[in-house]
């Protein structure tokens, strides 16, 4: 199954290693526009399933097993914190799906608050 990250999970950062067994596959940009939020903490960055509002936004596809997957809705904490939802993606012209983790509840935002990549 793919999975497509946008913030602490990407290479390089925080929470990457809980994609050790994973196969990375290709940069992404989400196919329709939505917020993407920093935490008040500004260490992970959390995407609302609000589509057409906010940016397109940036992010890697990986390929992930059963094991992982359950090991990243544990980290999500699905489905109190965050839901996990397939999406559209555009990867050099082409659209795929992936699965993607948003945000569970309603929030409002200020636009000066959204970013595009993390």
């Amino acid at each position: 199954m793919k999975i497509f990250v946008y913030g602490s999970l990407k290479k390089g950062k925080k929470l990457n290693y809980f994609l050790k067994n994973a196969i990375f596959k290709y940069k992404a940009k989400t196919l329709k526009k939505y917020p993407l939020i920093l935490s008040k903490e500004k260490w992970y960055p959390y995407l609302l399933d609000m589509p057409n509002k906010g940016h397109f936004v940036e992010g890697e596809v990986y390929e992930i097993d059963y094991s992982t997957l359950k090991k990243l809705d544990r980290l999500e904490e699905v489905p109190f914190y965050y839901k996990r939802k397939e999406i559209l993606l555009k990867v050099n012209n082409k659209t795929i799906k992936a699965y993607t983790y948003f945000f569970a509840k309603k929030k409002k935002f200020l636009k000066k608050e959204l970013i595009k990549k993390f």
